[in-house]
């Protein structure tokens, strides 16, 4: 059962999708609860336009792929609470653009298509060592910014007309959770791809808040399932010579349905 471990890569492809499940799916709750689930799948679109680009003009891909993603989020972060344009809107067009910069730019740079297509289905069991080493340090920091500042995420994020009353500056606290959330979305990218990403910032939150009527313990339920069904996947994968991206994806899915099942039946 552990001989997975004596492989390098495979133990390189556990810490990448540990790492991943313990950055992310606490943001999953806040995702959620703002509603921006599809924020993800445009960011992701976002992100694979800017390493087309990045491809064509022969830069870093990462590089650009982050700046868009920073630049994506501080655009969402502004029209969070614009009366005029909802948020949604904005979403679907950035998909939209995104998907048909990403085709067009992939056009002009053909001896680019491995990358996109990394970054697109995710390459978890080729992820470098310097690069695990880049997201330990970018989590760390996400998870103290989460620990320090729960309670204005919590409330900017579930009553911001509270959070006003209270004399809480939701602008302010919107910018910086949603560059917390493209740095960290940015970073996995990279290293596990853009469906995973996608499935890893609303399946653990949106499970977790099927399982329990409270917010106080959605956050550790949702990263306990992000871990176990990482873990679960990346075992799974080796034993049944399935891709393991999409494994873990599934296992993810299957505890969505099963939690909403679960709270269908209790009547929450």
């Amino acid at each position: 059962m552990l001989e997975i471990l004596t492989i390098e890569f495979m133990r390189n492809t556990l810490l990448a999708g540990v790492l991943v499940a313990l950055g992310l799916a606490p943001l999953s709750v806040y995702v959620v609860l703002r509603r921006i689930v599809f924020v993800g799948a445009a960011v992701a679109e976002i992100s694979s336009a800017g390493v087309a680009l990045a491809v064509l003009f022969q830069v870093e891909p990462f590089a650009v792929a982050l700046v868009l993603t920073l630049l994506t989020f501080l655009g969402f972060s502004r029209a969070a609470d614009s009366p005029r344009l909802p948020l949604e809107a904005l979403i679907g067009m950035l998909y939209a653009g995104g998907s048909a910069a990403a085709v067009l730019l992939i056009v002009k740079a053909p001896r680019g298509e491995g990358e996109i297509l990394n970054v697109l289905f995710g390459n978890i069991l080729t992820v470098p060592q310097p690069l695990l080493w880049a997201m330990a340090a970018t989590f760390a920091v996400v998870a103290l910014l989460q620990f320090v500042a729960s309670k204005e995420f919590l409330i900017a994020a579930y009553d911001p007309d509270m959070a006003r009353a209270l004399g809480i500056s939701v602008n302010l606290w919107n910018t910086i959770f949603y560059v917390a959330l493209g740095v960290a979305v940015a970073i996995a990218i990279r290293a596990v791809g853009a469906l995973m990403t996608f499935t890893m910032l609303v399946a653990p939150g949106a499970s977790a808040l099927c399982f329990v009527r409270g917010l106080s313990g959605a956050f550790t339920i949702a990263t306990v399932i992000g871990v176990v069904a990482t873990v679960a996947g990346v075992f799974a994968s080796f034993w049944l010579d399935f891709p393991t991206g999409p494994t873990i994806v599934a296992i993810l899915a299957a505890t969505f349905a099963l939690s909403y099942g679960y709270a269908a039946m209790r009547g929450a």
